[in-house]
Parts: structure tokens; C-alpha cells; sequence
């Protein structure tokens, strides 16, 4: 089965730790599936011609995803700068995010044709590519599209057309407007609710997991996109919503021991 990622490559800068870690959602969702012992796992997208690019290319070529149509653009490697709160969770500044080469990159004819086997394609729903993602879909696809927790419902509501699971980083109050959509939409809707767990709502109907407890939080980085790789692949092989809840889970727990959203050497 071949699984694609695209298009968010970055470096995540943590000032007060004065750390550098490569990420950004589409590595982090890559990474997840090649943990999970799925071979054919490739990505698309852009880096840029400087060290920052260089460090997300030895993280790909370590755990062997292929990279053949990650490209080298003259816009710098985008980057994040993150924050840390004394309970683990992560929060952001208002300069925190410089989208570089992930803001400029658009897929080409032959990037597109190179999606028609991929049998999973996940990409944030902030990337410049989606709305073409979703006109280009063939129907033996799940296509997966992570909103994030700062792309509101009317957002969701104007691209959810296409998609087939919606993911969020959500709020307990928006579960009732989110569960009419996806009862609207036919629509899978999962909202993270970090230490509160996890929902799944398909069909009318609410489905909960409990977040797998951890000895110490350090940090949540990449929780999100660890859950949605492992709940993609639970979906598609078995169409159980508890089960894939529950791989989901056991993937964002095991991200919460380390910094970074994907553990590096």
C-alpha cells in the first residue's frame, strides 16, 4: 500500500531550550507510517538549498521514505518556533511561523500523476495545493486533511467536499456543530482533544477514546499528526472507528516522550 505525504516540511526552533528539530505535519505523518511498517511511504513537497533542508533530507533518508520529489527551491526551509509550557504543552507567538518554501511550492503535472496509486494522501488543510488535492482525488483514495487548531468550522464547512476524514485539534464545544456536519457531509470528523482524548463522529453517531496516560509529558509535538497516521491506516484496513481510535492514541502517547515531533539521533 502506498501511503503519500504532503507538502508541510519544516525545522522547529525551541529558543528556550535553544534546540533545532526537523518536522512539520507531513514528516511527522510519513514517519508514523514508516514506524508502523508500511514500506512504500513517500513524500512531496519543498525544502530550501540550506542546512535546515539538509537536516529534514538525512531524517527521510534514515528511515528510508522517499524523498524523490521533495525539491530544492530558492526560498528558505520553512520553520516554526515553538514554546513550552511547565505542563508539557506546546504554544506559539505571533512570529512563530515563517512558511518559506512550504508557502511557495505548488505540485506539478507529473507531482499529481505521481498520486494516482497512493492509496493514503494527508496534507494540513493551510497548504497552497489543497483545494487542486481535492479536485484531482480519485475515488480509490482516503484523502485526509489535518485542520489543525486555528482553521475554524466555516473553513472546515467550505473544503470538506472530497475529504474523507476530516482531523482537528478541537474544543468539547464545537462537537455538536461538528457532529450535524459530518451527519450533513457523510463526513468521518475526528477531533483531538488532547488530554481529554480523542472523538470520532461518523453517522450521526460519538465516539470516544481516553488519552493513554504517560509517566511525564515532554512535550506534544507531533501527537496529532502520530494519531491521524495511525487512525488513517486502522480506517482503511478494518472501517472500525474504536479501533482506529484506539491505534491512534497508542501512536500520540508514544510522541510525548520526547522533543520534537518525530524522535531524532
Amino acid at each position: 500500500m502506498k501511503i503519500t505525504a504532503l507538502t508541510s516540511f519544516c525545522v522547529d526552533f525551541f529558543p528556550e531550550l535553544d534546540k533545532i528539530y526537523v518536522g512539520g505535519n507531513s514528516l511527522n505523518f510519513a514517519t508514523q507510517c514508516k514506524l508502523l511498517g508500511y514500506e512504500n511511504t513517500s513524500v512531496i513537497g519543498a525544502i530550501g538549498k540550506d542546512r535546515y533542508g539538509k537536516l529534514i533530507e538525512n531524517q527521510l533518508d534514515k528511515l528510508n521514505i522517499n524523498r524523490s520529489r521533495l525539491y530544492q527551491i530558492k526560498e528558505p526551509t520553512a520553520s516554526n518556533k515553538i514554546f513550552i509550557n511547565e505542563k508539557g504543552d506546546r504554544y506559539f507567538k505571533d512570529d512563530s511561523w515563517d512558511g518559506g518554501a512550504f508557502d511557495k511550492f505548488r505540485l506539478s503535472e507529473s507531482d499529481w500523476n505521481s498520486l494516482t496509486d497512493s492509496k493514503i494522501v494527508a496534507m494540513p488543510a493551510g497548504a497552497p495545493n489543497l483545494k487542486e488535492l481535492l479536485k484531482r482525488r480519485n475515488e480509490n483514495q482516503l484523502i485526509v486533511i489535518d485542520f489543525l487548531d486555528y482553521l475554524g468550522i466555516d473553513f472546515i464547512k467550505e473544503h470538506i467536499d472530497n475529504i474523507d476524514i476530516v482531523f482537528l485539534s478541537g474544543k468539547e464545544e464545537m462537537l455538536d456543530e461538528l457532529q450535524e456536519l459530518s451527519f450533513q457531509k457523510e463526513t468521518l470528523i475526528v477531533p483531538t482533544l488532547g488530554a481529554k482524548g480523542s472523538v470520532a463522529l461518523f453517522k450521526n453517531k460519538r465516539y470516544y477514546q481516553k488519552a493513554i496516560e504517560v509517566d511525564k509529558i515532554v512535550d506534544t509535538t507531533g501527537c496529532g499528526d502520530a494519531f491521524q497516521a495511525a487512525f488513517s491506516i486502522e480506517w482503511l484496513k478494518t472501517k472500525d472507528i474504536e479501533k482506529s481510535l484506539k491505534a491512534g492514541s497508542i501512536a500520540a502517547s508514544k510522541v510525548l516522550n520526547f522533543i520534537g515531533g518525530v524522535e531524532q539521533g
